[in-house]
Formats: C-alpha cells, structure tokens, sequence
C-alpha cells in the first residue's frame, strides 16, 4: 500500500520491507501547483524537459513484488530532491545575499539549482523572483521529508538486514556519438566508489550486459546530492543512481511509454533482486566473521 500523498510523494513497501533495496524515483512527478505554472514565463510543455519522463513507471513490477519503493509526484520544477538545501540562485530569490550560501556549483551555473532557473535553448523560466519564505516552504513541506523518509527506511533496512542499498532511478535522453563502441543504455553512477562498495556497481554492469544493454560507469552521470546525502558505505548503507535510456521504454517521441515499457520494468525488478540477493550474501559474511 502507498503511503497518503500528503507530501507530494508516496511509498510503498516498506513498513517490513522484504529485501534490503529502496528504489527511489525523485525527478519523474507530474504534479504541477498551480503557484507554479502562475509564475511560469513559457509555456508549461517546456517543463517536460526536466522530467525523468515516465521513469515512475518502470517501478511497477517492483511495486507489484512488494519491493520498498519511494516516488515524488511533484514535478522537478517545483524544487530539485537532488540537490542540496542550500544550492540556492540567490538571484532567484528576494532580497537573498549570495553571501549567504555556498558558492555555486556547475549544476547550478547551467540554471539547474535547487530551484531549476532556466533550461539550454528557452531562456529563464520564471516571469519573477520567489520569495524566501516561498523557497523555504518547498524545503519544509516537500524536499525534507523525502529526505528524512528515505534516510529512516534506510536505517531500518540496515537494522533488519545488516546492510541497505538506496538505488536512485532517473532516465537520460539516447547519448550520441560516442567515440568508442556503443553510447551506453544504462549509466551506473556509484561517485567513482565514494557511495557504494565496488561490487554493486560491478553487479549492476555484468547483468545488464548478459541482457544484451550496454552500460557506462560514472560517465557522464556519476551521481549527485542523494547519493552524497545518504550513502555510508562503511556503515554499511550503499547508494548508486541507475539511468536509463528513455527510448528503451518510451515511444520514438520519448513523450509516452512505448513498446519496451514491459521489458524494462521487468530489467529494473531484475536488477533489485540482483542487489538485494548479493547484499545479504555479504551481509552474512560479514556477520560470521
């Protein structure tokens, strides 16, 4: 059963959860407020480009399985689960100082900050600055308490198993023109081993490759605030993002799923219960040693 929307994300399985995996799904919602398509200065349809289209269904067979699974229904839009609280544009905001936060980074350079800006070819976004209170009250309403909801699944996966593995799904558009081989499928992000013990990754890798997808590590998509906010390898909690190339699941517009959707639900099942079986395999030698 989810859990009430109340907000703007849902959870299933995870009361007793039955294998030690939270698939996390932070950037495909739809659900846009209405306070935020007022402020919008373009058309609303440009906003589909800061989705994961679709990528909340490709949890379906998970959910079916009784697989823990967290879901944002609120659009990426409205605030970014993936990045931190204070990677804040203070020029977006009134009377912000830009002392005030940390110096910005690239995401946030390119008009992809907490609040996303603007996107590569439309310009700024918003017709005016937010207020701070109207910033603070996308943190406090929606983007903490995901955060606090998977930091505390997590925890209680790794005290009922020994061990927790957050693996955060996104989709990326096809890649192009890659210069050796074929441009991957799937992108395994694990921040070059800082948030997850190399043999998830590993894993990860070879299963897609037996099924016939090519697969990158790291490059060009390593991972970034959620896994930096809840991996601790050495606790033995371990976090990886998961891209998937949205025309494996999409239709050739990449706007609806399309004919691989039954496929690739099936895939990312396979690759939790992949995870799950050789997280308790470790976590048992771990404990007979």
């Amino acid at each position: 059963m989810a859990s009430p929307d109340i907000d703007g994300f849902a959870i299933w399985g995870t009361e007793i959860p039955s294998v030690p995996v939270l698939l996390s799904v932070p950037h495909a919602g739809r659900d846009y407020p209405s306070a935020l398509l007022d402020a919008l200065r373009l058309p609303p349809a440009v906003l589909m480009r800061l989705e994961d289209r679709y990528a909340d269904v490709l949890t379906r067979r998970c959910v079916a399985l009784g697989y823990p699974v967290i879901m944002a229904h609120r659009a990426r839009a409205w605030i970014d689960l993936n990045r931190d609280e204070q990677d804040i544009d203070a020029e977006m905001v009134q009377g912000a100082l830009r002392s005030d936060y940390p110096p910005p980074g690239v995401k946030q350079r390119g008009g992809l900050g907490l609040i996303p800006r603007r996107l590569s070819g439309e310009g700024e976004l918003w017709k005016r600055q937010f207020t701070l209170d109207d910033v603070q009250h996308r943190i406090l309403s929606f983007h903490r308490p995901y955060h606090e909801a998977v930091a505390d699944v997590l925890e209680h996966m790794r005290q009922r198993f020994g061990v927790a593995i957050l693996l955060d799904l996104h989709s990326m558009p096809p890649i192009r023109g890659a210069t050796s081989g074929p441009a991957p499928q799937f992108v395994i992000g694990d921040r070059f081993g800082k948030s997850a013990a190399s043999r998830y990754a590993e894993l990860l890798m070879a299963r897609l490759q037996v099924h016939g997808f090519s697969a990158a590590l790291n490059h060009p998509y390593a991972g970034a605030f959620i896994l930096r906010r809840h991996a601790r390898p050495r606790a033995n909690i371990h976090a990886l993002q998961l891209e998937v190339d949205r025309s494996l699941y999409l239709d050739p517009d990449l706007r609806h799923p399309g004919a691989g959707f039954d496929r690739m639900n099936s895939m990312v099942a396979a690759l939790v219960s992949a995870l799950a079986d050789e997280a308790l395999g470790s976590a048992t030698l771990i404990a007979a040693e």
